[in-house]
C-alpha cells in the first residue's frame, strides 16, 4: 500500500513539476515578447523626423542581420521567420509604399539628404502569430 501511494505521489510530483516549468517559460516567453515590443511599440501614432525614421531602419536592418535573416535576390529580406522585422513607408509622392530594404541599400545618404526634416507617422504594428514579436511596422509621410 505504501509502495502505490509513493509512486502516485512520484508521478504527481513529476507532473507538477512539467506543468510549473511549461508555465514558467511561457510567462518567460510573454515577458521577453513585450520587452522587445515596447521599443517599436513606442512609434505607433507618433510622428517624428526623417533623421529618426532613419536611425529606426538601421536599427530594424541590424536585427534582422544579427538574426541572419536571409535575402533574396532583390536583396530583401525573407519574412516568413518569427525573428525578422520590416518597416514600410508611403511617400507623399508615391502610390505604393517602399520597402526599407530599398531605402537602406540604394542611398540612405539622399534619403537623409531629402527626408530630415519631414514627419512619418506609425499608422500601424503588426505581430508575429507565434511568438507575439513585432513582424512589421508601417508609416506615413505627413509632411515635408
Amino acid at each position: 500500500m505504501k509502495k502505490k501511494i509513493l509512486v502516485i505521489l512520484g508521478i504527481f510530483i513529476i507532473i507538477l513539476i512539467f506543468v510549473v516549468s511549461l508555465l514558467y517559460n511561457y510567462d518567460k516567453q510573454v515577458k521577453k515578447a513585450q520587452n522587445f515590443n515596447s521599443q517599436y511599440e513606442l512609434y505607433y501614432e507618433k510622428t517624428i523626423l526623417g533623421t529618426d525614421f532613419a536611425t529606426l531602419l538601421n536599427k530594424v536592418s541590424d536585427y534582422n542581420e544579427k538574426n541572419g535573416i536571409d535575402k533574396d535576390e532583390n536583396n530583401r529580406y525573407y519574412l516568413e521567420t518569427d525573428d525578422s522585422i520590416s518597416v514600410q513607408v508611403k511617400f507623399l509622392e508615391k502610390e505604393e509604399p517602399v520597402k526599407m530594404e530599398d531605402i537602406l541599400f540604394q542611398d540612405m545618404e539622399n534619403f537623409i539628404k531629402f527626408y530630415a526634416t519631414s514627419s512619418f507617422k506609425c499608422t500601424k504594428i503588426e505581430y508575429h502569430d507565434e511568438n507575439k514579436q513585432v513582424k512589421s511596422l508601417y508609416f506615413e509621410q505627413i509632411s515635408n
